[in-house]
């Protein structure tokens, strides 16, 4: 639940749905209650991190997270948290593209 609130914080479009600061609460608490074994939680960290500028920590967590997913074999969630790492080391935000 923290990382789907989380995510919606940091990646929507509308200004009205967007907590950023928020979201990297609920997302650092989201890592802490999975020790650091989600890569899909890395993931959403990393994009709460770039949601409030913090470019760096973005691309360090992104790292982390294609890491783990490769080594736990979760190779079909490497391609997007690299996407989302291109984001990052570009300084940019990654917003999620809602269809009409």
């Amino acid at each position: 639940m923290k990382k789907r609130l989380a995510w919606v914080l940091a990646t929507r479009e509308e200004k009205e749905f967007r907590d950023p600061t928020e979201a990297v609460r609920l997302a650092e608490r989201a890592v802490e209650l999975t020790g650091s074994k989600s890569p899909g939680i890395l993931d959403t960290l990393g994009v709460t991190y770039a949601a409030t500028g913090r470019f760096a920590e973005a691309v360090q967590t992104a790292k982390k997270a294609i890491d783990l997913a490769q080594s736990t074999g979760e190779e079909n969630i490497v391609k997007q948290i690299r996407k989302h790492l291109e984001f990052f080391k570009a300084g940019k935000v990654y917003h999620e593209q809602q269809e009409p």
